[in-house]
């Protein structure tokens, strides 16, 4: 699509009688690779949840693969959403499913039985030091493998977006490697990327468009300095 794959149009959130999110206008487009920094309890959190239809605008307009959200129901919140890769902030994984179950779960049946998505798997499983958990119940698993689990499991579905939320958090020693591995999964396939963060450092590392969450609303930082490029 020509048109930006997220775009927040004026969104306020009030939870709580609190205000969260504040006349707030964000869009990724493809290949853009946007940043929001925010402190523990700014709501950056919420932005992924009403980015995919998890949570609900109080004001304004999301649109997702250039639909409204607003107008798009169950299946449809569905299959928009399959074009997107996750890792939410504290994990999303089942924990009585193995790692490899896990991965499956993202994808419908038809595609999970796929002998080139089995491939896939297996791929993502190797590069991501996983290729020992893959039969391992994930609450069985160490923070740091957790992590790892999680971002592997958000390229399952070859995304168009990506929407990580403090997708190093917990990783330790293998920060390094965890971010040459999508940034080698991004950059050359010119997937769009949403980083929702703390770390300003990895912010500049990963994108070209930087902004800061403050009381709800966003403050554009200006363009990272310099963008690593893949390694192949």
């Amino acid at each position: 699509m020509t048109g930006p794959l997220l775009a927040f149009d004026r969104v306020g959130l009030v939870l709580g009688g609190s205000r969260l999110i504040d006349d707030l206008s964000l869009s990724v487009g493809p290949g853009e690779r946007v940043a929001v920094l925010g402190d523990s309890g700014t709501g950056k959190s919420w932005l992924q949840r009403l980015a995919i239809g998890l949570a609900e605008p109080s004001a304004g307009t999301v649109r997702l693969m250039g639909v409204d959200l607003a107008d798009a129901q169950g299946e449809e919140r569905r299959r928009l959403r399959a074009h997107c890769g996750l890792v939410m902030q504290g994990g999303s994984l089942i924990g009585d499913y193995s790692v490899e179950e896990n991965m499956r779960l993202a994808l419908a049946s038809p595609i999970a039985r796929n002998t080139r998505t089995a491939r896939r798997i297996d791929r993502l499983l190797l590069d991501f030091g996983l290729e020992a958990s893959a039969s391992v119940p994930a609450a069985q698993l160490s923070v740091g493998e957790r992590r790892r689990a999680e971002l592997a499991r958000a390229f399952v579905r070859d995304p168009d977006l990506l929407i990580l939320d403090e997708p190093f958090e917990g990783a330790f020693a293998r920060a390094d490697g965890l971010e040459e591995q999508i940034r080698r999964r991004i950059l050359p396939h010119d997937r769009a990327l949403l980083l929702l963060t703390q770390d300003a450092a990895a912010a500049k590392r990963f994108c070209t468009r930087i902004y800061r969450l403050e009381r709800g609303r966003l403050i554009q930082q200006g363009a990272a300095d310099t963008v690593p490029a893949a390694t192949s």
